[in-house]
């Protein structure tokens, strides 16, 4: 990909968006951990950008965001259940990135499998690495204790809609702007028309 074709292409994925009631109860263990330990240390993700990611897309072109959009109008599911149970340090137990992790859910799995036919069947390639549901709360920057939270009682939450995000750099800062998104109780998508 040449300068101009990076520069007028758009970083894109496609999540679930978390609740804000969920967001609230997420905020009081954020809250904990500043006291397990030193706040500098962490950086936490602005409310507004937590999600669940279902597909990772990468830098794409505008054929390919036409492609990316069909993909997610494509999807009809009920909608998800899901149950936070969890903080932990992700992908292993070294890793800086904090997360809160789902019990595993199989109306998340049928969604993820149903997203990625959709994709492949709009030209992308199929996902070669295992779904890891997880909700990004925050990086640690050197603190490497142990870090394993139960969430008791677990944060419960249903998400009603599947949206395609881009992702933009402002200033110092990562916003992640809707693009497109369907409801997972309705047969008819719908699409955020940009302003």
């Amino acid at each position: 990909m040449t300068v101009n074709e990076h520069a007028s292409s758009k970083r894109l994925f496609i999540a679930l968006p978390i609740p804000s009631a969920a967001n609230h109860s997420l905020d009081k263990y954020c809250q904990q951990l500043d006291e397990q330990y030193e706040s500098s240390r962490i950086r936490y993700t602005p409310i507004n950008n937590r999600h669940l990611t279902l597909a990772f897309l990468g830098q794409l072109d505008s054929t390919q965001v036409v492609d990316a959009t069909e993909a997610v109008q494509q999807i009809q599911h009920t909608p998800i259940y899901l149950k936070l149970t969890a903080i932990e340090r992700f992908p292993d137990a070294q890793s800086r990135i904090i997360t809160a992790l789902p019990e595993p859910s199989s109306q998340l799995r049928s969604l993820h499998r149903q997203l990625q036919q959709a994709l492949e069947q709009q030209g992308f390639p199929g996902m070669t690495r295992p779904f890891r549901p997880h909700v990004t709360l925050a990086r640690m920057k050197y603190n490497k204790e142990h870090l394993a939270i139960a969430l008791n009682p677990p944060i419960d939450m249903m998400v009603s809609e599947v949206i395609l995000y881009e992702s933009q750099r402002i200033d110092t800062s990562t916003v992640y702007i809707p693009r497109a998104k369907t409801a997972l109780n309705k047969s008819t998508p719908s699409r955020i028309k940009k302003k």
